[in-house]
């Protein structure tokens, strides 16, 4: 009996062993975001730990590594020849969030560890539903997401009313005077720095502070909007705060 049961015990203990994996991150939105979902017995390497410099990489003997949509294609091109690499896709609508965490899955073998990870975020978003106000979201330089972007589909997936100055681009820069013409309850004031620069010139103009005051102003740090699809669930709650 007690022979049967070492022998249980050792079996679990291999196969565990040939579960575990180190994984690599290659970009810093994936650091945090992948200790939420990664099982205890693999060991994960930041992204701050090697810097993308190639021969650091190698040298931690990556099983897998991620890597993003805007990485460097060389970089990528060198690993995919040591290791098995794996796309993070920048999305650009929630739907398509929902498929890239589903092949990262399948491709790390760790399906059911982001299901439940995406179900998560997706509960920690339902006080969208709630929310009543009319938000525009601006950006340094004149931009603003447009109705094509992650961001506002994301938003509007979740109850959240988004105007847009073009409803068919991702991206759109905004003339003052269209601004001033738009009506939002709520501004958002996505990836503004808080220290000076040329960029946020805008903000400070006669015409637009006085429009400005008359809203409810929210502030979007730039690590938060940095990482938009992974910290999906913190940009609606930061951005609907009452």
């Amino acid at each position: 009996m007690l022979r049967t049961l070492g022998l249980i015990m050792m079996t679990c203990m291999m196969s565990a062993n040939a579960s575990a994996q180190r994984l690599v991150s290659l970009n810093p939105c994936f650091d945090a975001w992948v200790l939420q979902w990664l099982p205890a017995a693999w060991e994960f390497v930041p992204s701050t730990t090697h810097g993308n410099r190639l021969e650091r990489i190698l040298a931690a003997q990556p099983d897998a590594v991620l890597y993003g949509t805007y990485t460097n294609a060389r970089l990528v091109a060198a690993l995919d020849e040591a290791t098995q690499i794996v796309l993070v896709d920048e999305p650009n609508s929630w739907s398509q969030w929902q498929r890239s965490l589903t092949a990262v899955g399948e491709a790390l073998q760790l399906e059911d560890e982001l299901s439940r990870w995406a179900a998560k975020q997706e509960q920690r978003m339902s006080v969208g539903k709630n929310f009543q106000q009319d938000l525009l979201i601006i950006m340094p330089n004149q931009y603003s997401w447009g109705g094509s972007s992650f961001i506002v589909d994301m938003l509007r997936h979740h109850g959240v009313s988004v105007d847009v100055a073009d409803e068919d681009v991702a991206l759109v820069q905004i003339r003052l005077e269209q601004l001033i013409q738009m009506q939002p309850q709520r501004v958002v004031l996505d990836g503004f720095a808080s220290d000076y620069a040329r960029a946020n010139d805008w903000l400070w103009h006669n015409a637009l502070q006085p429009w400005l005051q008359q809203r409810q102003v929210v502030q979007i740090p730039t690590e938060l909007s940095g990482c938009p699809a992974q910290r999906a669930d913190d940009y609606l709650n930061k951005v609907t705060q009452q």
